[in-house]
């Protein structure tokens, strides 16, 4: 049997419990925010930045595509071969760390020949010659360097996209600060980064938001009802399907966009960046906030992404030590460390049984605290179990809101991300808060789009392929 919390660590606990009613209010505010952004520029909170996108795959797609996918530390590189209507896909991929100092660093100066007599020293951006370096040795792999594939690009940070193979970087998310990157074409970058490299001649066909890529690949799985794409990873972000004639602000005659829909990213995280999500906040999330390098923006993130919870998990277990409730008020120096509690502890922490301490107890171990018991890990799995219930009820109130906006009677919700693949509860919660939130005349359900943006993104490739975009 769990033992009963102390009055003062329910009281902590409960800041993190948001009443229906709130939540159903945020859905109706993010909804009109939404169509503030479709209607012109910087009409709302929420951008709804057209994707230039027209359709999703239907599986008549084949040949072999490839994917790069920069999301977070992680670039994912891809080789997919679609066989056609019926046949399963099948795919090879490799996963690469990019580094600390690529992260947020500046340009590396780059000795390019741009003729035969000509050669140009050119500030190149690290992280775009780290990006071909690495596909080149992938597709080596396959004797696959000279193939002039065509390359689906995920590059997961708010742009505004100027055609399907073209995205202004706004500003960056996810822990990058690249400054030579801001109000730069990110796919001429990583093309002038391949024509410097020389031996790779593969050819970007489209570039997407990875929540693009990620409706895309349950679109493909689950068929045409799979109009909406949610990504719960490092932020939280959206796609769907839009008609084009929605899009007020996007003029598709000017632009010789002659397609009857576009996938529509949200950029839903910057929601709250008004202020409309103050009174949700607390003590702890201020500190977040205050030390991120965009203060004030991507609150959304803040509240619900995986590159946040660890540690406002730690920060909440910080002042409960602080106020003699945890580990009988003896100090913990690591925990006082930021980022010390990664979000992957609470993934395992409630991955056991209720009564089942041991994560919880190598944990404390590993955090070198000197005195811990089971009363002890019990207030540690309901904070965890706190933050994760708040983050999946503003994830389902968000999407509440994009179905109210939504003319339709049904639809499938692909969901994907790193707390929808490796949070053991995190789906569930999700999917019993949008039971609660969401508009009763449409008939949804959630489906995991474990396929990854990363194949979506190749999927997107063909897609553009086919229709000769």
């Amino acid at each position: 049997m769990s033992p009963i919390l102390q009055d003062e660590v329910q009281e902590i606990l409960d800041k993190f419990d948001i009443p229906n009613d709130k939540l159903l209010e945020m859905s109706r505010r993010i909804q009109k925010e939404m169509e503030d952004g479709l209607a012109k520029q910087n009409g709302g909170s929420v951008a709804m930045l057209p994707s230039f996108v027209p359709a999703l795959p239907d599986g008549t797609e084949v040949g072999q595509y490839v994917a790069i996918d920069l999301s977070g530390k992680n670039l994912r590189i891809m080789l997919l071969t679609l066989r056609g209507k019926g046949q399963e896909p099948s795919a090879v991929n490799n996963n690469y760390i990019v580094p600390n100092h690529v992260m947020k660093g500046t340009g590396d100066q780059v000795r390019f020949f741009k003729a035969e007599y000509i050669c140009l020293d050119i500030e190149q951006p690290k992280l775009f010659t780290f990006i071909v370096n690495r596909l080149q040795q992938f597709l080596q792999e396959f004797g696959l360097v000279e193939a002039n594939l065509p390359i689906g690009f995920v590059f997961s940070y708010p742009c505004e996209l100027l055609s399907i193979r073209s995205a202004r970087l706004l500003w960056w998310t996810k822990g990058f600060d690249i400054k030579d990157c801001l109000q730069k074409d990110v796919v001429q970058l990583l093309e002038e980064a391949l024509e410097m490299n020389m031996s790779t001649k593969a050819q970007i066909k489209a570039v997407m938001n990875d929540t693009v890529g990620q409706l895309a690949a349950a679109a493909y799985k689950y068929g045409p009802g799979c109009t909406i794409g949610v990504v719960i990873g490092y932020g939280c972000n959206s796609s769907y399907l839009e008609k084009t004639a929605n899009i007020k602000k996007f003029d598709a005659a000017s632009r010789n966009y002659k397609h009857e829909h576009m996938v529509v990213v949200t950029e839903w995280e910057e929601f709250g960046s008004k202020g409309e999500l103050d009174h949700l906040l607390t003590d702890f999330d201020r500190a977040i906030d205050s030390q991120s390098v965009h203060k004030g923006k991507q609150i959304i993130d803040k509240l619900t992404g995986a590159l946040y919870l660890g540690e406002l998990v730690r920060l909440v277990l910080s002042q409960l030590i602080l106020d003699r409730l945890l580990f009988e008020g003896q100090p913990c120096e690591k925990l006082d460390e930021p980022d010390t509690f990664p979000t992957k502890f609470i993934s395992e922490i409630l991955a056991e049984e209720e009564d089942s301490y041991k994560v919880c107890r190598r944990i404390c171990d590993e955090l070198e605290v000197p005195m811990h018991g089971s009363t002890d890990y019990h207030i540690i799995r309901q904070v965890c179990h706190a933050v994760s219930c708040r983050s999946a009820s503003i994830v389902a109130a968000a999407i509440s809101g994009l179905l109210q906006h939504l003319d339709t009677s049904s639809v499938k919700i692909g969901v994907g991300g790193a707390l929808i693949q490796f949070h053991p509860t995190f789906h569930d919660l999700l999917e019993q808060k949008l039971k609660e939130l969401a508009p009763k005349d449409i008939t949804w359900s959630l489906v995991p789009a474990d396929e990854g943006s990363a194949r979506g993104a190749a999927l997107i490739a063909a897609v553009a392929e086919k229709m000769h975009l």
